[in-house]
């Protein structure tokens, strides 16, 4: 788990979601700063995450990267809507993956107007979230697409089991997706938010259609801190019938660049951009890799690279997440070539089988070549730590210089 002393928020999506995300995220930075989102997902790509991070730094945002992998996620709990996608069940997660006491969790079909991180002084007392009724308040059920979580209470109860649970048995027969189990599972017990956290723009068209047209009487200038196009009247098609649709549109051409220029917070004193001083690299055939979490967490400036002639599994994929870490599944020689070259140590860290003609090559290469004693190979002179001196090794290359 990740702590920090900046407000915690939380967006999902999917890659095919990606675009979606983005707008999200550019809306957020470009009217608030200083704070941490966390990303969950499957199968973003690293380098979306490596290009952002920089860009982030510079108004005080920091992007954590959370593959939910391994995990209770169903691909059919879509409760027969195409624009709800199952990773919208991804926040019964923030529990497990995201340690601060209050979490801002947000869809990614909506878009921030205005400064929003002042929710996180709210006194949550015993509720399990804050959240705004659904439909204009039209009904005794919360929407789900703006909450600020009491996680200090969702840990205690172990509340994501319990969602878990629920959705495994009522997803086919409820309407309206993780939105239904959470207000089933929360039984009322939630604080009730002003309409303004979470304006459900996208209901016009529902709205006309049930001849609803008092709704359209509720002022939106100013606009409300947080438009949400709910419903599959989205504004990135290529017609959609609601109001507000240049709003996204405007989000979502933003330049990164323009964000940062909009921010008038010296940072220069207070956020440092990490860069690489080493890049370490390993083959391996296994998961099984000696204290390769502790070096990668030890050695933020070292980057490592993590490569597999096959597919990997869950357990290696899900170093993917840390900023210093690049993983090369179903690598070919060339790639491997080129590792071996731009590299300035080699760990030989792997268990089981050993790939000599690459670490020889290293040896090769002039490369500084590190193992345990549970790990190494006789047949290319290394350095070798005890196994259990890791610290040993993370001193080493702390100290190593090129």
């Amino acid at each position: 788990m990740v702590q920090s002393g900046r407000e915690a928020i939380v967006l999902a999506g999917d890659y095919a979601y990606i675009r979606q995300v983005e707008t999200t995220l550019k809306s957020l930075c470009y009217n608030n700063s200083f704070f941490k989102v966390y990303i969950f997902n499957q199968d973003i790509p690293s380098e979306w995450f490596s290009t952002l991070r920089p860009k982030l730094a510079l108004i005080g945002v920091e992007l954590i990267d959370i593959k939910l992998l391994d995990v209770d996620l169903n691909p059919n709990w879509t409760a027969g809507h195409s624009h709800i996608n199952y990773m919208a069940f991804a926040r019964y997660f923030i529990p497990k993956y995201v340690e601060e006491r209050k979490v801002l969790y947000l869809d990614s079909d909506l878009v921030v107007t205005g400064d929003i991180l002042h929710l996180f002084n709210l006194d949550l007392e015993d509720y399990y979230a804050a959240a705004v009724s659904a439909l204009h308040g039209m009904t005794s059920l919360f929407n789900s697409g703006v909450l600020l979580i009491n996680n200090k209470k969702w840990k205690e109860e172990n509340l994501f089991e319990t969602l878990i649970e629920v959705t495994k048995s009522e997803w086919e027969n409820v309407p309206e997706g993780d939105q239904s189990i959470l207000n089933i599972v929360f039984n009322g017990n939630w604080l009730h938010l002003d309409g303004k956290y979470n304006f459900p723009i996208g209901y016009d068209y529902g709205a006309f259609c049930l001849n609803q047209n008092f709704l359209f009487d509720i002022p939106i200038d100013p606009l409300p801190l947080v438009l949400h196009y709910i419903s599959s009247d989205k504004p990135w098609r290529t017609y959609s019938k609601g109001r507000l649709r240049s709003i996204w549109w405007f989000y979502n051409s933003l330049d990164w660049s323009d964000i940062i220029k909009k921010s008038q917070v010296d940072l220069d004193s207070q956020v440092k951009i990490l860069k690489n001083r080493l890049n370490a690299f390993t083959l391996t055939n296994t998961q099984n890799l000696e204290h390769l979490l502790e070096l990668v967490t030890s050695l933020p400036d070292c980057h490592f690279n993590v490569a597999s002639y096959t597919p990997m599994g869950t357990g290696l994929l899900r170093f993917g997440q840390y900023p210093n870490v690049t993983l090369y599944p179903n690598v070919m020689p060339v790639i491997i070539e080129q590792l071996v070259k731009t590299s300035d140590i080699y760990l030989d860290i792997n268990h089981e089988f050993k790939f000599i003609d690459v670490i020889s090559k290293a040896k090769d290469y002039g490369k500084c070549i590190l193992s345990f004693d549970s790990t190494r190979q006789d047949v290319v002179e290394e350095i070798v730590f005890p196994t259990d001196n890791c610290k040993g090794m993370i001193e080493f290359i702390d100290k190593f210089t090129i």
